[in-house]
């Protein structure tokens, strides 16, 4: 048997493999770009409100947040009504196209009143999975969220 001698790579040949890979990754990025990051080591505190125009009735609470990996741990109560608790965990579940999806599971929840507005909210959050989107500007980071809330925290 007779080996032949291997030719020699042409230099043309190999830029244009490079270029091509190169062109390949960049394509693979710009189509599945990595999901957001979120500060994990966020904690802090704002008041949620509710306010229903037909009947002038107005709810405040105060939630308290902090993040543990990819998880949220909230606790809302009523500055009106010490008997008012929640406390839930929001779990990541999906990122996608810069949102962060999210299921609720309520650790603890005690109302001493029926027909409260926040009920809904709740009602919402524990049976959908709903997102939320980092933003950064230049100054401040923001989170908006899919039921219309929007959130200024310190940024990282």
């Amino acid at each position: 048997m007779k080996w032949q001698p291997a030719k020699h790579l042409n230099p043309l040949i190999a830029l244009l493999a490079v270029l091509v890979i190169a062109a390949g990754v960049c394509a693979w990025r710009a189509a599945f770009p990595p999901p957001p990051e979120v500060n994990s080591h966020f904690q802090g505190s704002f008041q949620l409100g509710f306010y229903d125009l037909m009947s002038q009735r107005k709810e405040l609470y105060n939630s308290g947040m902090r993040i543990a990996h990819t998880t949220l741990f909230s606790t809302i109560t009523s500055p009106d009504d010490n008997r008012f608790v929640f406390k839930g965990k929001f779990t990541q579940n999906l990122a996608r196209q810069g949102k962060l999806y999210f299921t609720l599971s309520p650790i603890y929840y005690s109302t001493p009143q029926k027909g409260l507005m926040i009920d809904g909210l709740m009602d919402l959050l524990m049976h959908t999975r709903f997102w939320m989107m980092p933003l950064e500007t230049g100054a401040e980071s923001l989170i908006v969220g899919q039921t219309g809330s929007i959130i200024i925290y310190p940024p990282r």
